[in-house]
């Protein structure tokens, strides 16, 4: 058995030479995987959930300094590659008091990766964009495979669960998917890797076949979508010129999407056998110059988001793309063509993500802060030396003040700022000390409950009915139901709540169905009902929390409201987009 076990283990060289090559990834994605297994929920502790993304940081950067040391033809060093590992994982384990932003990291050290491959090296742009294409074709054949490996583990569980009576629910969730998805996945993508030293010379005139299809969709898809999206983006920006105003929450959504995919297509189109298309061509002399009026109108955009609302890491990150992307264009445009360095575009993208990173949380705090105080005291709630006033001696004497320290509250308390919440508060008559996340009654101490804070998404939250704490009264119904919770959005796909006597409830975006056997029995439809509820400060004033969906001789189907919140569009809340809806169905006669 020990020499069948060698045999079977020879005759996986590849894995053995994964291992061989970039070890301390290899050990950080084990380490990843057994906390996944061995913590259920990562034991309800946020500082392990963030570390996992600190060892998720740490194996991307081991890998850089692999291929960076391999470019040079040096060691490994693998006593640096630990050290970073644990340092970031430290950085990630406290990154919420160090106000260190994972995603920003995250981003950055994906984006470094090519660059590696000519690490402190003159130019090569082909060498550059054959090891990052490769790279990332590999990243995608990981991913599609962990989708199939997905698929194919719970339709084996299912299978042996109706046929045999085998439950490997637990065995598959809590053991196979975490060492497939958590540890042979990243495995494969590293095996992909190629060496930094491999030839390049078949992208001038012998490509193979990935680079033929990636060549295909830069060219004849994405180029002249791209181009014909452009001339839309420009008469877009013509008319809101002509209009003399900014549109509400358009303008990023159009634009970023657009800088993002229009420069990887650029990029794409890198190689000599694909820049002799003339389509490839005429694409790589436009875009950047293109690029620069679709980042004017982001940065104006942004601009105005951060007067109204102030920084959060959000709109930071849109800071930052608007100053790569016009920096970048105009280099790409203007810039000496000789130091055109394709390294440059995804290398200062990472290095502001870096700036963002260390610099975006602390910055959005510091900035919340000082709206949510300057507010109280413009709003005439707190006095000028920072002593809130009494409830009765509270008088609002401007309600836009108000409504920018309302919302900076609401960023504070959302983020668990407790620590700066008791600074501003302190001393303050008839305020607890914030010890978690919770401002029960903070707006209506400070009356601002009806206050309206404007159109923004991350600060305009409405609580919209709450009775989770009251009893539900179930007299003259047969059955219940329940409790269920649904997420509504535009963006859901249909979704159905079974249950075993052929009772089932169907989602699809705001609308609920009710079938029995396959029949439908009535529909609720959640954002008309919505729409129906008057709204005072930020609740629904709801007179019945009943809603009947089937009322036919002795049949009768109601759905009991538990709770309802969402986030709302419009300053009257209501234009509903999406919400969460806990609720009981109350049956009788079926």
């Amino acid at each position: 058995m020990k020499a069948g076990l060698k045999r079977w283990i020879g005759r996986t060289p590849d894995i053995s030479a994964v291992v061989a090559r970039f070890p301390v990834a290899v050990a950080l994605m084990a380490i990843f995987t057994i906390i996944i297994i061995i913590f259920d929920n990562f034991g309800h502790n946020d500082s392990l959930s963030r570390m996992l993304a600190g060892l998720v940081i740490g194996a991307y950067l081991s890998f850089c300094v692999t291929v960076a040391r391999e470019a040079k033809d040096q060691s490994p060093a693998y006593g640096l590659q630990i050290a970073l590992a644990v340092i970031i994982a430290v950085i990630a384990w406290f990154s919420k008091e160090l106000r260190f932003n994972l995603p920003m990291a995250i981003g950055a050290v994906l984006l470094v990766l090519g660059n590696m491959v000519i690490w402190r090296k003159s130019r090569d742009d082909l060498h550059v964009w054959d090891f990052t294409h490769k790279i990332w074709t590999g990243a995608v054949f990981a991913t599609v495979g962990s989708v199939i490996f997905t698929l194919g583990v719970f339709a084996i569980s299912e299978a042996l669960r109706s046929l045999f009576g085998i439950n490997m629910q637990y065995l598959v969730q809590d053991y196979i998917l975490p060492v497939g998805l958590g540890f042979l996945a990243p495995l494969y993508w590293l095996s992909t890797a190629p060496h930094v030293d491999e030839s390049c010379q078949e992208l001038h005139d012998n490509p193979g076949f990935v680079s033929k299809a990636v060549s295909f969709m830069g060219t004849w898809l994405l180029s002249p979508l791209t181009l014909i999206y452009a001339l839309i983006l420009l008469a877009y920006g013509v008319k809101i010129i002509l209009a003399g105003s900014l549109p509400k929450g358009e303008i990023a959504q159009l634009t970023t999407p657009f800088l993002l995919v229009g420069t990887l297509t650029w990029l794409v189109l890198e190689p000599p056998f694909i820049q002799s298309k003339a389509l490839a061509k005429l694409f790589r002399r436009l875009w950047f110059p293109l690029s620069i009026p679709a980042a004017l109108m982001l940065a104006i955009s942004v601009g105005v988001r951060i007067r109204e609302y102030g920084f959060t890491p959000e709109r930071i990150a849109l800071f930052l793309a608007v100053f790569w992307a016009l920096s970048v264009g105009l280099w790409f445009t203007i810039g000496p063509k000789a130091k055109r360095d394709i390294r440059i575009v995804p290398g200062f993208a990472a290095l502001l993500l870096v700036i963002g990173a260390f610099g975006a949380e602390a910055l959005s705090l510091s900035n919340q802060k000082s709206r949510a105080i300057s507010g109280l005291k413009q709003a005439g709630i707190m006095s000028d030396d920072g002593v809130v006033r009494p409830l009765s001696e509270v008088k609002i004497t401007d309600e836009k003040a108000a409504a920018k320290a309302k919302g900076s509250l609401a960023y504070l308390t959302r983020n668990e700022e407790t620590k700066v919440l008791n600074k501003i508060f302190s001393g303050a008559e008839n305020i607890p000390k914030f010890e978690k996340f919770n401002n029960a009654g903070l707006n209506e101490r400070l009356a601002l409950e009806k206050i309206q804070t404007g159109s923004d998404p991350y600060q305009n939250p409405a609580i919209t009915y709450d009775t989770e704490d009251k009893v539900i009264d179930v007299a003259g119904y047969s059955t219940v139901y329940g409790p269920y919770t649904y997420y509504s959005s535009e963006n859901n796909g249909p979704l159905t709540m079974h249950n075993a006597d052929g009772f089932e409830i169907k989602g699809d975006k705001s609308r609920l169905t009710f079938t029995q056997d396959d029949v439908t029995l009535g529909e609720f439809d959640m954002k008309a009902w919505l729409k129906t509820l008057p709204i005072t400060g930020s609740k629904y004033q709801v007179e019945n929390n009943k809603v009947s969906i089937l009322r036919e001789g002795e049949r009768e189907i109601a759905v009991h409201i538990i709770s309802i919140d969402h986030w709302r569009d419009g300053s009257d809340g209501a234009d509903v987009t999406t919400a969460t809806l806990k609720f009981f169905v109350l049956t009788k006669g079926f």
